[in-house]
Order: structure tokens, then C-alpha cells, then sequence
């Protein structure tokens, strides 16, 4: 599994914060049900310190993860989880027989008012988080910032309305206090140095082409040269009117690096406005590379699985150089308006014996299921596409031997 570090690390860090909390000595002597009570709401603060971590795009936990993709997944559903033990907690907490309850104090009765605030507050906010294709981009990203507000309340509930000393150099405390640092210093990265920090290739707009009805090919020249590899995607950011600001990710498809080219297809509001409103010498911001595909990596032998946009990354591969690995393209598109490239991959698969294409149009064409493919042994297979296509045929690829090696990218970030 090439995302074993990624799971391993939050494993680890869940099991830990769980010992830790089981093993530590309280103020007073506690009843059992309380004590479950701090495991599980010392797991919630644990849970909300990896969702902020993740959400930095780290390059080393993009490899730990092997993509981004599935960083956010976890991401997501370490704030699921966590959610889940903010509510367990509460429960717990009402509980407990009346005389063991929390410490009573002017700052405890605050921690406690505080707490149920941060609950509260968790709750409104994932729950919209997960209606997420119901939300415009930006919307999605202020909603995140804003998780902030009740993981600082929480934090200001452990402190202040626990049993357990927290203020003291004991391993719990040690932990709890580097856990919410780095936690809160993630968040507050991605709220106010991400977009400089990150953002260090500026461009211009020096080239716009239309290679279909739906989709835009950009040219832009960068001001420093970015080093990729064929396959790879950027977050891109377009400094023009009209337009929204956010960073959206988009395949490379080719370049030399001093000058890229991405292909945008209008699939939404934002892709949409730049099919029709892009202009010359419009000024972006690029950050990245991202993405594991790697075809020179794969066996001889190579399945490639497109859909839509998604051929993007082949396209970019190809027209880079001659190949010499036996390589089968399925392309699956929803007419042939959207049929982008198809020129050129006919053409190539012309001219090339190693390479055969065949074009699946889902509107006159069955989608692409276990009958299109015959995966040979020793073989790799690269998908890219909407997520939902790629979830369903790795699955069906990871039926077929557990030795399979699959490779994908797929972008869903929300």
C-alpha cells in the first residue's frame, strides 16, 4: 500500500495520544466514565491537530500519502472522526454521576461554557464541509478557515476544565502542548503565509487556444523556470477581474518549464468564466508540482485510463518524447466536443507500434467496465479522471491481483 506512512502516522499519533491520556495521573481521584470522557476528548484535539497538518499540503506528507488526493481523503475523514469524538465526549461528560463531575472554578465554568461553544461550532461547520460540490471554492475555503475559532475554544476547554494538569512537563502534557502549537500554527499558515509562501512562480497569460468547444489550452511564461515531470499538476491562481481568486489544480500539459501549458475545461463556475473571459497578460501566481504519476516508472507493459480532462497528463507525456513501453490509452469522453486531442492521438497511435488508443464515447459508447480491459501480467496502469470513475476501476483492477500496480490521479479536494 504506497500510503502506509501516511496511515502509520496517524495511527501513531491517535494510539499515543490515547496511552498517554489513559496512563497519566489526574488531580483527584475521577470516576471511570470521566476518564474515558479525557481519552476521548483528548483523541478530538488530537484528531483537529492532524486535520490542520494536512491541510498545509506538505511535500513530505504528499509522499508519506503518495498524492494529495489521498491526503485530503484522510483529511476528511480525520475531521469526520473527530467530530465524532467531540460528540462521544459531551456524552460522556452528561454522564458521569453528579458528585464526580469537573473541577468548579471561575475559569473551569468558563472552559466548560467554551467547550459546548466549540462543539457547537464543529458541528455547524462540517456538516456544511460536507456539502461541498452545494459550495463555490472560496466558499468551501473561508468555511475551513474558520474551523480555527472552535479548535481554540476546545483547546481552551482541555486546558482549563480537566483533570489532568496540562500545564505540567509530563509526557501528556508535553504532547498536548506540541500537538495544539503546531496544530494552531498550521491553521494559522494556511490563513495568512500560504498564498506567499507557496505561490513563488509568478507568470503571465502569453498564449490562449481553444482545443474544443469547452476547453482552453493557456500558454504561460513564468518569471523563474518550474521543474516537473510529465503527469505532474499545479494549483493555479488568476490575478484578473472577474474572476475568482483561489488556487484551482491543473494537469501541465506541456511545456519546457520557462513556459507552460495548462488545459481547462469548463466544468464549473470558475472554469467556466475562464473558457470565456481569459485575457492576454493576465498575471497568475503558480504553486506545486504535485502528483506521482510517473510512466517511466511503470512496467513495459502499460494500461492508461483517461477520462475527459483527465487526458491531460498523457497528452503532456506524449508529445514530450517518442515512446518505447507498450502502452494501451482507453480515453473515455461525453461527446465529441469533449473529445480533447483526439488529432493528435489518432496520429500518434498512427505512427507509433507501441502505442493503441481507443476512444470510449459515453453518450453513443457502454462506460468503460471490466469487459474493455485484459491486463497483462507485470503490468502498470495510470488513471486519470473524475474521481468517481477512477474509484470504480481501481477497485475493479485491485480485484484482479493484489500485485497490480496502479497509479492514479483524480481531483477532488472539497
Amino acid at each position: 500500500m504506497k500510503t502506509y506512512k501516511g496511515i502509520l502516522f496517524i495511527v501513531i499519533t491517535l494510539v499515543a495520544s490515547t496511552l498517554l491520556w489513559a496512563f497519566a495521573t489526574p488531580i483527584e481521584t475521577i470516576h471511570p466514565i470521566d476518564m474515558l470522557s479525557h481519552i476521548v476528548g483528548g483523541l478530538a484535539i488530537t484528531g483537529f491537530f492532524l486535520v490542520f497538518l494536512l491541510a498545509t499540503r506538505s511535500k513530505i506528507l504528499e509522499r508519506w500519502f503518495h498524492g494529495l488526493e489521498h491526503v485530503y481523503t484522510y483529511h476528511k475523514f480525520l475531521a469526520i472522526l473527530s467530530l465524532g469524538f467531540v460528540i462521544l465526549h459531551s456524552q460522556l461528560q452528561d454522564m458521569i454521576p453528579h458528585g464526580e463531575k469537573a473541577l468548579d472554578t471561575p475559569l473551569s465554568d468558563l472552559a466548560k461554557e467554551l467547550g459546548e461553544l466549540a462543539q457547537y461550532g464543529f458541528i455547524g461547520l462540517i456538516v456544511i464541509a460536507l456539502f461541498a460540490k452545494f459550495l463555490k471554492y472560496e466558499h468551501w475555503r473561508f468555511i475551513h478557515r474558520l474551523l480555527l475559532i472552535p479548535y481554540a475554544l476546545g483547546l481552551y476547554h482541555a486546558y482549563f476544565s480537566s483533570k489532568y494538569d496540562l500545564f505540567q512537563a509530563t509526557p501528556l502534557g508535553i504532547f498536548t502542548v506540541i500537538t495544539a502549537i503546531v496544530g494552531t500554527m498550521s491553521a494559522l499558515y494556511m490563513l495568512t503565509m500560504y498564498q506567499d509562501m507557496r505561490f513563488k512562480h509568478r507568470g503571465t497569460v502569453t498564449g490562449i487556444r481553444k482545443v474544443g468547444p469547452n476547453a482552453v489550452e493557456l500558454a504561460i511564461t513564468l518569471n523563474q523556470k518550474l521543474s516537473y515531470r510529465e503527469g505532474q499538476y499545479i494549483f493555479l491562481k488568476i490575478f484578473q477581474t472577474g474572476l475568482e481568486k483561489a488556487p484551482h489544480p491543473f494537469s501541465i500539459s506541456g511545456g519546457d518549464g520557462k513556459t507552460i501549458f495548462v488545459t481547462i475545461k469548463a466544468l464549473g463556475d470558475f472554469t467556466t468564466k475562464v473558457n470565456t473571459d481569459i485575457q492576454l497578460d493576465t498575471q497568475v501566481a503558480i504553486e506545486g508540482p504535485y502528483g506521482h504519476l510517473n510512466f517511466d516508472k511503470g512496467h513495459q507493459q502499460q494500461i492508461w485510463v483517461a477520462g475527459g480532462v483527465g487526458i491531460t497528463p498523457f497528452y503532456s507525456y506524449l508529445q514530450s518524447r517518442p515512446i518505447n513501453q507498450d502502452v494501451e490509452l482507453f480515453y473515455s469522453f461525453r461527446g465529441q466536443n469533449d473529445a480533447l486531442y483526439k488529432d493528435f492521438l489518432q496520429n500518434y497511435a498512427d505512427n507509433n507500434k507501441h502505442f493503441k488508443v481507443h476512444f470510449i464515447d459515453t453518450t453513443t459508447m457502454d462506460r468503460l467496465d471490466s469487459l474493455h480491459f485484459t491486463v497483462p501480467v507485470q503490468s502498470s496502469i495510470f488513471l486519470c479522471g473524475p474521481a468517481k470513475m477512477v474509484k470504480h476501476l481501481t477497485k475493479h483492477f485491485k480485484s484482479l491481483s493484489n500485485e497490480v500496480d496502479i497509479n492514479f490521479e483524480s481531483f477532488k479536494f472539497k
